[in-house]
């Protein structure tokens, strides 16, 4: 392959400004984010990253939380959990909470938060992600104890509650809030889509106070001004940075729990071809991207989930680079009449990640190399979702599209009911074998629960093969000498405020 050299090098921004650190001698602080925040809607907070990075933990919190040192469960805002049956869960509450507007966090509001994931008005992105056709019926026992029954087995419930916010009785539920409230340390105080959003100290809260008394989120989409904005002071915190631009004295690089790949649309020829997708795997050098376009600690991935989640298979690897037999198997679908020369729209979204244009460009380059015709289309976020979710627009052509995927809960039905089964919202994969396999193996548990997600984790990558398996991502984040935070792998999709301190 050809490797483009993209980096020529930026412009120096505000290169002779001298350090004046944002907010400095204050408990205030300023984090330049890479994506506007346009949604802030509590039930998409675990589908997307950066309206999670605002709320979860800060605004809205959990039943249950993961601990990140040792993926356990622990409690939260529930303090214990027993399984009654294998469809029926009890949860008890913490007592004494209150939620941002003064109202009691009890029975009832947990059964009004589950329930809401459920409406049909909302559309909650996080709910076939947690639940995939599971149906949930919630009831009080007393004020501070939950009954849930489910229409399926739901072994990892727990882990499942660690991913719902509690929000106040008096957000609707017809009609996504634009000022959410929760129990968490901090109260949504004021949004500008445009601009800015603010969370401040809530001093009623029920755990530790945190030294954070106001945090200011502002976006920017290029990755050297936000590095720009912590280098001289006007932020404290910068996330995405670019390898490009890491300085080591200031930024800290971390594997998070993202996935990239290159999802395919099969319906469509020349992709409905396996051998075309098998080509599209085999045209490139993963290894050539590590140190240039993505960090050289980012890891080449053969499933959409980190290893460490519950279901990951060691025996299935990267696939290999093989440039000649990939424009063979082309050669061969051509030869067989499918019209590899046709158009193939590539998606991209530059939110998603750093050097995304450079990334998308070498690949296409690659696939041109072994004969086929992809071209790059890149979208603003709207457009972005609109192509990766059902209902998929029905006035396209044979289509790819680039996304992420995080897996913070550390167990593959986390990831493989909605992308790969045929009702999974973000799924183009329709294979009744394959549906019965992640079926079965959603409802089991132990060895049995694990073997069952590794088979059809070898049977989509191996067999269908409806994507282009990209990178474990590493981020970087830019912090002033001011503060102290260690982000961890879920923190592309939860940035806590709680555990910022000042030096």
């Amino acid at each position: 392959m050809k490797f483009i050299n993209f980096f020529w090098g930026l412009a120096a921004l505000s290169a002779c400004a001298s350090p004046s650190y944002a907010q400095n001698g204050s408990s205030d602080i300023n984090i330049v984010l890479s994506s506007a925040v346009d949604v802030v809607e509590p039930c998409h907070m675990n589908s997307t990253g950066y309206i999670g990075q605002v709320l979860k933990t800060n605004v809205v919190e959990t039943l249950t939380r993961l601990d990140p040192q040792s993926s356990q469960i622990k409690p939260n805002l529930a303090t214990g959990w027993k399984q009654i049956d294998p469809l029926t869960w009890q949860i008890k509450l913490r007592q004494g909470v209150k939620f941002q507007d003064g109202t009691e966090f009890n029975a009832d509001a947990v059964i009004a938060a589950l329930n809401r994931q459920f409406s049909p008005e909302l559309q909650c992105r996080d709910t076939i992600r947690l639940f995939g056709k599971t149906t949930i019926q919630a009831k009080a026992i007393d004020n501070d104890t939950v009954e849930i029954k489910t229409s399926a087995p739901m072994p990892l419930m727990p882990t499942t509650l660690s991913q719902i916010g509690m929000t106040a009785l008096s957000t609707s539920t017809k009609e996504a809030t634009k000022a959410p409230i929760g129990t968490g340390p901090y109260v949504f105080t004021s949004w500008d889509p445009a601009s800015k959003l603010v969370l401040t100290r809530f001093d009623g809260y029920w755990g530790a106070k945190p030294q954070v008394h106001q945090a200011t989120y502002m976006w920017r989409e290029e990755p050297a001004l936000r590095a720009s904005m912590v280098k001289v002071g006007e932020a404290d915190i910068g996330l995405q940075i670019a390898p490009q631009d890491v300085d080591p004295q200031m930024d800290i690089g971390y594997l998070n729990a993202d996935t990239s790949r290159i999802r395919i649309f099969m319906d469509q020829p020349p992709l409905n071809d396996v051998r075309v997708r098998k080509a599209l795997n085999m045209a490139f050098d993963r290894s050539a991207f590590l140190g240039t376009i993505m960090s050289s600690q980012a890891l080449p991935a053969s499933q959409y989930m980190l290893p460490t989640v519950n279901g990951y298979d060691d025996s299935i690897k990267p696939w290999a680079y093989d440039p000649e037999k990939a424009k063979a198997l082309v050669d061969e679908a051509r030869a067989a009449g499918v019209p590899v020369d046709k158009p193939i729209d590539l998606f991209g979204s530059q939110f998603m990640q750093a050097n995304l244009d450079e990334m998308l460009q070498t690949l296409v380059q690659s696939w041109q190399e072994i004969g086929l015709n992809v071209q790059i289309r890149m979208v603003d976020k709207i457009q972005h979702s609109a192509m990766r979710r059902k209902p998929y627009p029905t006035d396209r052509g044979p289509t790819m599209v680039h996304e992420l995927h995080d897996n913070i809960a550390g167990d593959a039905v986390f990831t493989m009911m909605v992308y790969y089964t045929s009702a999974g919202a973000l799924s183009n994969v329709s294979d009744p074998k394959l549906d019965a396999v992640l079926n079965e193996a959603s409802v089991s548990s132990g060895d049995k629960r694990r073997s069952l997600f590794q088979q059809a984790n070898r049977t989509i990558q191996q067999e269908i093969v409806p994507d282009v398996m990209l990178f474990h991502m590493v981020s970087y984040m830019r912090l002033s000498p001011r503060i102290s935070f260690k982000p961890d792998f879920t923190t592309g999709g939860q940035l806590e405020l709680a555990a910022i301190t000042f030096k």
